[in-house]
């Protein structure tokens, strides 16, 4: 009788155990991460779709990263579309899309010698592309775009405001390009010890001859990056956004004040922010939404958690809109 108990709680165990597995195996399996590839004018992107297999009309978010050579959604922002992406919305049955800048990756092209205006053609060639694609609801597209990817974003919500249903802008200026360079060096003189009046100075006085040296001389790929975009101000753009906006801005941003970006907006729409703008101040967050201090080196803060607050928001608000 005690053996038979003993076989019989074995098989049990290993039903259990079959389920749990074929449970784990039966989620990995039921999405589908598909290379893609598609043109913009004369250059061919590279990205990724990802989505349900058993997606008939899927919704789906486009993602734009931010500046730089080491920006890709397989490097710099991988932890953050798992967590903040992947992990929330693809279980909802809401698609994503990624695709790698001009010269990062596998696609063509050369980033620093991208423009924010070539760079919503690109996001506006992976729409066209995602057209074409028969298990995706092209009615439904949103965009979702960090740091100098929410610029981008912001320009997609004037622009091609018939091609989505929303745009996300997290942890994107509000403000030009001159402000924006006095915004981040501010933050270094302060983190480096300076007093107040003395870091914003320095911060303003160096933001405008960056800007007139790299007009003569771009003699780095930054540098030259600079040059294409030194003259941008969202202003207009935002002016004309008529879609649902979400803009999320951190308390312990070092590139972004959020009384900087949310007061700038007070003042392109003369204290009368458009009821389709949602403004989140995320506390004890820095750039990527992590909690870290302003001054905590980036890569000391790799390794800190998002911050739960920001994932609640910008999910809740992602789900009442797509």
């Amino acid at each position: 009788m005690i053996s038979q108990l003993k076989t019989f709680l074995a098989f049990i165990g290993l039903l259990i155990i079959c389920s749990i597995s074929l449970n784990q195996l039966g989620y990995a399996q039921g999405v589908t991460r598909t290379n893609i590839t598609f043109d913009s004018g004369r250059f061919t992107l590279h990205g990724e779709l990802i989505l349900q297999d058993t997606a008939r009309k899927a919704p789906v978010i486009i993602f734009l990263v931010g500046s730089g050579e080491n920006s890709s959604y397989q490097t710099l922002y991988k932890d953050f579309v798992k967590k903040n992406l992947e992990e929330p919305f693809l279980k909802k049955g809401i698609a994503l899309l990624y695709f790698d800048k001009r010269g990062i990756g596998k696609s063509e092209g050369a980033w620093q010698r991208s423009d924010l205006y070539e760079r919503a053609e690109d996001a506006k060639a992976a729409i066209d592309f995602l057209k074409t694609q028969g298990r995706i609801d092209s009615t439904r597209i949103g965009i979702v775009g960090h740091s100098q990817g929410g610029l981008v974003a912001q320009i997609m919500g004037d622009l091609y405001k018939d091609d989505i249903s929303f745009i996300a802008s997290l942890g994107a200026a509000t403000y030009d390009m001159e402000l924006q360079l006095t915004n981040t060096y501010y933050s270094m003189y302060l983190c480096e010890g300076d007093p107040d009046n003395v870091a914003f100075d320095k911060a303003s006085k160096k933001a405008i001859s960056d800007i007139n040296w790299v007009s003569w001389f771009p003699l780095t790929k930054a540098w030259r990056q600079l040059s294409e975009i030194s003259d941008f101000d969202p202003a207009p753009h935002l002016k004309n956004i008529e879609i649902p906006a979400f803009f999320s801005f951190a308390e312990n941003d070092y590139y972004v004040y959020p009384g900087w970006a949310i007061g700038t907006l007070n003042d392109t729409f003369d204290h009368n922010i458009p009821n389709n703008f949602n403004l989140q101040i995320i506390p004890a967050a820095n750039h990527d939404f992590r909690l870290a201090e302003k001054c905590t080196p980036e890569l000391d803060a790799a390794d800190k958690p998002f911050s739960e607050y920001f994932q609640q928001v910008f999910q809740n608000w992602i789900l009442d809109h797509i």
